[in-house]
């Protein structure tokens, strides 16, 4: 227990002192990651319709050609536990079976595989506010037992990088973080109410400008917090104001 705890706090020292992203991702390898017998691992962030490789550690150069934005219509291990939020665990030897034919071929997997054919790859998400806003692959020099205790530390990796992911220190940008998360069914009375809270006005104020009642506002408040998965009012202002959902303006 003293040794997981001692490994989970490498990584969570790296995080809180805004490490660049390849030592984070060395920290997750000499961190929790030993706990895998992890000899490399790649954190990627979420945008548009790809993931974006942020930061790597343990690669040779030739298995660091192939390094490359990944499009989420490809059948790649990393892609499927973004789109499904669930960790993946497999064998070199399996992978080189089934993911064979999707590989480009100056893909970094083949001599990395070469490399460590004994070894194995998890993958999983990375979860901010409940939803995946990146994925991470550690690779291991063996095939652990994946059992309920290593599938913790790759929870525990998933969350930890959320956390990180989302602020400005990780050297994502701040939209393209909170746009992964954002459901964008916010309606104009939200936008108006945002644009209001923004500005300092309380929801007895925002409800006389706008006529209704306020517990009209709170309702609309909350929704629009859902959408935005904000945790209050504030919050929830300020991701609109990044995604340029408020008007300049703002209403009088």
């Amino acid at each position: 227990m003293t040794t997981a705890l001692s490994r989970m706090s490498i990584l969570l020292s790296a995080l809180s002192r805004s490490a660049h992203p390849d030592d984070v991702a060395r920290a997750i390898v000499e961190g929790p990651g030993a706990l895998l017998d992890a000899s490399a691992a790649v954190v990627l962030w979420h945008r548009d319709h790809e993931l974006v490789v942020h930061g790597f550690h343990g690669y040779e150069a030739a298995e660091m050609d192939g390094m490359a934005p990944v499009a989420l219509t490809v059948d790649y291990p990393v892609v499927e536990s973004f789109r499904t939020g669930q960790t993946l665990t497999l064998t070199n030897a399996a992978i080189n079976d089934e993911y064979l034919m999707v590989w480009r071929r100056e893909s970094h997997w083949r001599p990395l595989f070469e490399r460590l054919p004994d070894g194995s790859l998890a993958t999983a998400p990375i979860i901010s506010n409940g939803r995946p806003v990146g994925a991470f692959a550690v690779v291991c020099v063996t095939t652990p037992s994946w059992d309920a205790s290593e599938f913790a530390v790759l929870d525990f990796i998933s969350h930890a990088l959320g956390l990180w992911l989302t602020h400005p220190d990780s050297g994502v940008p701040v939209a393209e973080t909170i746009r992964a998360q954002a459901d964008p069914d916010v309606t104009p009375r939200q936008i108006a109410i945002l644009t209001m809270v923004r500005q300092g006005r309380t929801n007895t104020a925002i409800a006389a400008q706008l006529q209704v009642s306020v517990s009209t506002v709170k309702q609309d408040l909350t929704r629009a917090m859902a959408h935005l998965h904000a945790a209050d009012r504030l919050a929830a202002a300020e991701s609109a104001h990044v995604l340029g959902l408020l008007s300049p303006e703002g209403p009088t």
